[in-house]
């Protein structure tokens, strides 16, 4: 009887349970995407006087760097 095989199944076992456990934490501490912040600081960069193509392209570039789906600010 070979009893290599015997004492791989238990540690391979014990691998993916250790990967299961691990990408379940990961996931437990997922950051939600901050998108509300991007709005502030749109209004922000108009009330200083911004001009809105730049204002909106930086507000753009806020979306896209937190995850946020791209839309357009409301009027100001």
């Amino acid at each position: 009887m070979n009893t290599r095989n015997r004492r791989i199944r238990p540690r391979l076992g014990a691998l993916a349970l250790a990967a299961f456990g691990f990408a379940t934490a990961l996931t437990a501490t997922a950051e939600v995407p901050r998108c509300d912040h991007c709005l502030g600081e749109y209004y922000g960069c108009r009330s200083a006087g911004g001009e809105y193509e730049a204002c909106v392209n930086a507000f753009w570039d806020c979306e896209t760097a937190n995850g946020c789906a791209i839309s357009l600010p409301p009027d100001f």
